[in-house]
């Protein structure tokens, strides 16, 4: 099970996650709870089939026609009529095979379990690593899928090889499958040996890797080291000496979340970050990204940040309101280095 410190870290990641979904598209599909994916999407509320897509709605559902059901279930409709995120709804392709994971169960904290009775609605998972549980059929997912349909299956070496597997590729959404499975089971992460650690540490280190399944792998990591191995302090440290300080033009595929929840595991977790990759983060336009680093700033370099903001506004080309924000941090700074000492007592 996860500790307490864990259960906030991987709250306050999903927050930041679905921050950077809203501001960019919003979402419709259900939102399934913290639970390790494959869990999920087994569970006795949900329907896991391979379907071709028929029917692409603009107003976000998608049409499958079923072509096979995963486990007994016998109350899977030939055609499955589902909302999904705009996210998905952009990515999907008529005539091509799916394995979709379904329910008609909704989040409601007024019950409970935490979901509604059954509604005539039918709504896509998305949780952490189902963004949304659509994924495209290949026997990769197909061998996984196999092997975690049972509880003893889940618990196996052979599922673990078949997800660390899953970064050798370049299918990101089963590397994402992956990451949140290994980030949420603590059973599961808790059996990885040396060679498993190090899989891991590169995918988290890699630009290459999609900045979400970077955030799960490195949270988990920093929540969990004797898991994972001591190195989420050079992965925190290594998001914010490169990642561009302007974003990506796609939000939700962009870093956004990542540079967020990179300042935070630093500030909570008293990781050092050299004074050149905080203050490179003041020509930002992103006005959450200069929140987090004034404040690191001045938490790490409190004798340094007046000359750090007095840099920055010395350059004309700086943006109108990172350079708004920064004169109001410089006036505060100056008001708190000219303020008498109190005297103790």
């Amino acid at each position: 099970m996860h500790n307490r410190q864990s259960s906030r870290a991987i709250t306050r990641l999903f927050k930041f996650l679905a921050i950077t979904t809203i501001l960019a598209f919003g979402t419709s599909a259900w939102a399934g709870p913290a639970v390790p994916p494959l869990e999920l999407l087994f569970a006795p509320e949900s329907r896991l089939v391979m379907g071709t897509l028929v029917e692409i709605n603009p107003a976000g559902r998608l049409v499958f026609k079923r072509e096979k059901v995963f486990g007994t279930h016998k109350d899977v409709p030939e055609l499955i009529d589902a909302a999904v995120t705009s996210n998905a709804l952009e990515d999907a392709r008529l005539e091509q095979r799916y394995i979709v994971g379904y329910t008609t169960f909704q989040n409601d904290r007024q019950y409970p379990a935490g979901i509604t009775p059954p509604r005539k609605a039918t709504n896509v998972i998305s949780s952490s690593g189902l963004d949304p549980a659509v994924f495209r059929d290949s026997p990769e997912l197909r061998r996984i899928l196999d092997r975690a349909a049972s509880e003893r299956g889940r618990e196996s070496r052979a599922l673990r090889r078949l997800l660390l597997q899953t970064f050798a590729t370049d299918d990101a959404a089963l590397q994402h499958l992956a990451a949140a499975q290994f980030a949420l089971d603590a059973g599961m992460s808790g059996k990885l040996d040396a060679a498993d650690r190090a899989i891991l540490q590169r995918a988290a280190l890699s630009d290459k890797t999609n900045p979400t399944t970077r955030s799960l792998l490195i949270t988990a990591a920093a929540d969990r080291p004797d898991d994972f191995g001591p190195w989420a302090a050079e992965a925190i440290n290594k998001v914010l000496e490169i990642t561009p300080v302007d974003g990506y033009p796609s939000e939700t595929r962009g870093p956004a979340g990542l540079v967020l929840l990179a300042f935070d595991e630093a500030s909570d977790r008293g990781v050092h970050v050299p004074f050149a990759s905080l203050t490179r983060w003041l020509r930002s336009p992103q006005r959450l990204y200069l929140e987090r680093a004034s404040g690191l700033i001045e938490s790490m370099y409190r004798g340094r940040a007046k000359a750090a903001y007095e840099e920055v506004l010395g350059d004309a080309g700086a943006d109108p309101a990172a350079r708004q924000f920064l004169e109001a941090r410089l006036r505060d700074t100056e008001r708190f280095n000219a303020a008498p000492e109190t005297p103790s007592n």
